[in-house]
């Protein structure tokens, strides 16, 4: 039999056994990857946090201290990279100082003061239902049905606002018992950073060294592809959702919307999630100010409608671009699917691990086409 057939066989069968086992040690597999989870919990901090200034440490290097590497000086040049990546860092405590110091504080008076002004909102919302239901003539069973959605969405809101300051004080122990993985984290970023040629090339080396040579040639080709799907995704859709938030934030305060920081912070935190992303940052909104003025929350429609047009044709394009290199269908479909599977975690991330899949797809699809017209 050809030594090929027989390699393939065994690693079917090596492949095999191997999932049958862990699939009748589920629960031991679990705990051993929670456990390893853990432990390795700074150092996936730590990549997160290079992938998400890698890009804006490139922008220091490219554009404010390219000059030192275009001069004779060889130490002027080794310079780059250690200002660049100061500069990085000293940027981002900055923009994490001014919101802990401007946004949050706003953000939490608007929560008191919304749970402070809750019964009355509900009062006037069970008025709104009361006027509309003596003034449309919908059928009975409908109007149930609207009444009920509406004190299921109040009921959830009002329970958010109760548990809101017991679980941030969870957020807050929790933090702090995260500290020192975040510290660390961080240190682990700063090395990866200063050093990621250095890294790639040594990994690239293990590669080769220990795997077939077509074999190593893909793994590289892949890494390559992820690092830089996701080093783009991330930081573009990080920076995209922080614009929109601003705006939302500004636009909502010039037009004296009532908790304009709040609803703000809300759509740009939600913008983060693909596609779905600005529908579920709308719909706490238009529930607010529809208990406040119902023609604030048609208003408020209108608003967000502008918001995103602006964002899908002005900013997200500038900002991300063509990250991901995936069409809008594949987009939907990887949102859908990484939602149904992780919840959020799979709306955010399921764009670029798909974005990934397509490529290398792509890429091996063409490949076979090339071999195929060759040979005939």
């Amino acid at each position: 039999m050809d030594k090929q057939k027989i390699r393939g066989y065994c690693i079917v069968s090596a492949f095999t056994v191997v999932l049958y086992l862990a699939l009748s040690n589920m629960d031991r597999l679990t705990g051993a990857l929670r456990v390893a989870g853990g432990l390795l919990a700074p150092f996936f901090v730590g990549v997160a946090i290079a992938f998400i200034l890698n890009n804006v440490m490139v922008l220091f290097e490219k554009k404010v201290f390219y000059r030192l590497a275009e001069g004779r000086n060889p130490r002027s040049a080794r310079m780059v990279r250690p200002l660049s990546l100061v500069s990085t860092y000293l940027v981002t405590f900055a923009a994490f100082g001014v919101l802990l110091w401007v946004v949050v504080p706003q953000l939490a008076a608007s929560v008191v003061t919304l749970g402070n002004n809750i019964p009355a909102y509900l009062e006037s919302l069970r008025v709104l239902g009361n006027r509309l239901q003596g003034e449309l003539t919908l059928p009975a069973e409908a109007l149930e049905q609207i009444s009920a959605w509406f004190s299921q969405a109040a009921d959830v809101l009002l329970n958010f606002l109760v548990d809101f300051v017991p679980r941030m004080l969870g957020y807050v122990v929790s933090f702090g018992g995260g500290i020192v993985t975040f510290v660390i984290g961080i240190i682990v970023s700063i090395h990866l950073l200063m050093s990621k040629e250095k890294l790639l090339s040594q990994v690239g080396r293990l590669g080769r060294a220990f795997l077939p040579e077509r074999a190593a040639g893909w793994l590289g080709g892949a890494a390559r592809v992820s690092v830089e799907t996701f080093g783009n995704y991330v930081s573009g859709q990080l920076l995209d959702a922080m614009i929109v938030g601003i705006v939302s934030v500004i636009g909502l305060s010039i037009f004296r919307f009532p908790y304009a920081m709040l609803i703000g912070v809300v759509m740009g935190v939600t913008n983060i999630i693909p596609f779905f992303g600005p529908f579920i940052g709308a719909v706490p909104g238009v529930f607010l100010l529809l208990m406040i003025d119902p023609l604030r929350a048609l208003w408020y429609i209108l608003f967000v409608v502008v918001v995103q047009q602006v964002d899908g044709n002005i900013i997200a394009p500038k900002v991300i671009g063509g990250s991901v290199g995936l069409p809008p269908l594949w987009v939907l479909f990887a949102v859908t699917i990484g939602g149904g599977l992780f919840g959020v975690a799979g709306m955010i991330l399921g764009t670029p691990v798909f974005a990934i899949i397509y490529i290398l797809l792509g890429r091996a699809t063409r490949a076979r086409e090339a071999r195929r017209n060759a040979d005939g």
